[in-house]
């Protein structure tokens, strides 16, 4: 199973929160202008003076930002990466406009073609209105007709192979191994909720989220055309169903762990956990009716389905899935779900207002045409220039990791020898695919379902395809890693990370900018990226990306004992009032936070030798301290606190106001930038201080 490990959050799903969304450019296009400081470019007006570096290095930073700029009401978390995606929405609005108003013109099948097109299709809502519920009425025919088992089991595979509809009860779909990268096979996921987030379900039917989630339910039944009593009642099956599979679902936090995902097991055996289901039928359906070995991602889930299945009728089991379809696909039919979804993503998240119709349509296109949408960002945005001064920056960061792995004192030379090995094996790619996706032949039109589904079956059609050849992984095709994402991930299993061409602009990487500012900014998200590879998850992958204990007892333990300094920081940060930092899922991003960090502080070190008339003080500070203020001002954020609950609880991206001081405070060089002494209140002792990479 294919894990990025991303620098920022992930994107929620666009049926139900539709918080973020990004996009990409055409021909004429607009003025890109310079981000002022408002915007998080590195500013000396961000900082507050009068604040003490030494008692609270985070108002020192980015004090005067956090006083003059509010958080838009329209988003739930203000950050640099959200600032970058403003920008970019306006400039794709302006672009994507313009390609709608070619497409009817355009050659079918390219990019301006499908993307316009798709474009267009959504915005046109007083056809969705007209529509209705029509675009979808095939599908929920479908799970009308189901009569026995077994045809539940052939509908759930045809809906996997053919549509774009939320796999629910459990999903069996091509991957690359985990013990063996060289080769695809099947890997077993539990069914996708109709609630983003896990722990809500956990909580008490009448807790507020949880019955909040009810109402959603209920009110886009209701839109749907069902009566207010039987929209109620479906409503409560499906979060009582959702509740009790809930109960087998992996926590987030050993989601994280390889060990926990890693269950190779015979289609017999898999069979054996769930009875009630004919799972040859679903193979058959998929197109992949022999998968040999497979991969049971869930270990404790399949016996609840069981259950689930034992308890409840068939006509139950349809109803949920019709629940589950047409949540699902609200967001593709008439503007009458619009109030259920911002009623239920303010309660989620603190937002009260949806995005603009026009940013919903690029949310759209970005999860349904990446490659396309990705083509024209890049050739309308992106230079060479900003590739290979990216590149270079690259070579910098590996270079410096890899002098180091012979200095780390705690390691035995064989594991020395073997990370030595991993980083000389690091595939990394900059900017787009070398190749892109060919979608030419996917039929785009003038209905969104039929085209989101295209999509689906499209990709579907593909990894069948490529199921029992060599593994060759497509390049920047995550949702994580589209080229005009700004973001960048590691992945375990290709031993490599993407750093995609929008997150290499501005106020992140600004050429105008001097090194120390740039070096800690993009500098450090390239070290935190390949700091993964050696992370909690990432070190648990060898050189070849196959799961592999390549540690001896020895450097394990001592690993532990550097990543518990991590957790015990996490847990002691307060984020709001009686809520704690949750150390135990965000360790692997702390780690990989302090190895990006200390890896920067490192080229700044040998650029300013190589370039001594560079090392001179800016704005009155030296290279050492406008690194870590630009580090600290990247992750300045204001986020509301629904969101942040949210982030706690499910994320493995600690909050931005943490993330600005607890990587410096790992640092030595940080203390003596900023003249911290033991007993000042920013002082971490040296023997808390993590040192691993």
């Amino acid at each position: 199973m294919t894990r990025h490990a991303a620098l920022t959050a992930p994107v929620f799903a666009f049926p139900m929160l539709m918080l973020l969304a990004a996009a990409a450019g055409a021909q004429d296009m607009p003025a890109v202008t310079p981000p002022t400081p408002d915007e998080l470019a590195f500013s000396v007006q961000n900082m507050d003076p009068s604040a003490s570096p030494q008692t609270d290095f985070y108002r020192y930073a980015s004090g005067a930002w956090q006083d003059r700029v509010e958080r838009p009401e329209r988003l739930a978390m203000y950050s640099i990466f959200d600032i970058m995606g403003e920008r970019q929405k306006a400039l794709m609005k302006v672009v994507l406009a313009q390609i709608g108003a070619q497409a009817a013109t355009a050659p079918k099948g390219s990019p301006e073609q499908q993307v316009g097109t798709l474009y267009n299709a959504y915005m046109d809502t007083s056809a969705r209105d007209a529509a209705g519920m029509t675009p979808l009425q095939p599908q929920l025919d479908a799970i009308a007709a189901i009569r026995s088992m077994e045809d539940l089991a052939r509908y759930l595979g045809t809906a996997m192979a053919t549509t774009s509809a939320p796999r629910g009860l459990l999903e069996l779909t091509p991957e690359v191994g985990l013990n063996d990268s060289s080769r695809w096979l099947v890997t077993v996921y539990a069914g996708t909720f109709g609630v983003p987030f896990d722990d809500i379900l956990a909580e008490p039917p009448e807790a507020p989220r949880h019955a909040g989630y009810r109402t959603y339910l209920t009110h886009v039944m209701q839109v749907a055309g069902y009566a207010p009593p039987e929209a109620a009642r479906l409503a409560a099956l499906a979060t009582t169903i959702e509740a009790a599979l809930q109960k087998g679902k992996l926590t987030p936090v050993e989601a994280n762990d390889p060990a926990m995902i890693n269950n190779p097991i015979s289609l017999a055996a898999m069979q054996a956990l769930i009875p009630e289901l004919n799972l040859q039928l679903y193979l058959d359906a998929i197109g992949i009716p022999e998968p040999g070995e497979m991969n049971l991602s869930e270990p404790r889930y399949f016996p609840v389905l069981s259950q689930v299945l034992r308890d409840h009728s068939l006509q139950d089991i349809k109803d949920y899935l019709t629940v589950l379809t047409i949540t699902g696909y609200s967001s593709l039919l008439s503007s009458g779900f619009d109030e259920p979804t911002r009623a239920w993503s303010a309660l989620l998240t603190g937002v009260p207002v949806l995005p603009p119709t026009e940013e919903r349509a690029l949310a759209l296109i970005q999860g349904a045409l990446g490659h396309p949408l990705s083509r024209i960002y890049v050739d309308s945005f992106f230079s060479d220039e900003t590739k290979a001064g990216a590149e270079q920056m690259i070579s910098q960061i590996v270079g410096v990791f890899r002098a180091r792995i012979p200095s780390r004192d705690w390691l035995t030379e064989a594991t020395r020898t073997e990370a030595l090995a991993k980083v000389d094996a690091l595939t990394v790619r900059v900017g787009y695919p070398d190749t892109w996706i060919d979608f030419s032949g996917v039929e785009i039109g003038p209905d969104l379902v039929a085209n989101v589904n295209a999509t689906a079956a499209f990709q579907h059609r593909r990894d069948v395809a490529r199921f029992g050849q060599p593994v060759v992984q497509d390049e920047f095709a995550s949702e994580a890693t589209y080229a005009f994402v700004q973001n960048a991930a590691y992945d375990p299993q290709l031993n490599g990370f993407e750093i995609p061409a929008a997150i290499l602009q501005p106020p992140m990487y600004d050429p105008g900018m001097d090194f120390a500012v740039n070096v800690c900014r993009i500098g450090a998200v390239i070290g935190h990226e390949l700091t993964h590879g050696f992370d909690t998850m990432g070190r648990q992958f060898d050189a070849g990306g196959d799961i592999r204990d390549w540690w001896t007892p020895a450097d394990a333990a001592a690993f532990t004992k550097q990543a518990q300094k991590l957790i015990d920081q996490a847990n002691a940060y307060e984020v709001l009032p009686g809520l704690m930092a949750n150390g135990e899922i965000a360790v692997g991003e702390n780690m990989a936070d302090v190895g990006g960090l200390t890896l920067a502080m490192e080229v700044l070190r040998q650029h300013l030798v190589a370039n001594p008339d560079q090392n001179v003080k800016i704005d009155g500070l030296t290279p050492e301290q406008r690194c870590f203020l630009s580090w600290a001002q990247m992750w300045t954020a204001k986020t509301s606190d629904e969101f942040l609950r949210l982030i706690i609880a499910n994320d493995a991206h600690p909050p931005g106001p943490y993330r600005a001081v607890a990587a410096p405070q790992n640092l030595d060089a940080f203390y003596e930038a900023f003249g911290i002494a033991e007993g000042d209140p920013m002082w971490l002792s040296p023997e808390s201080r993590v040192r691993a990479w």
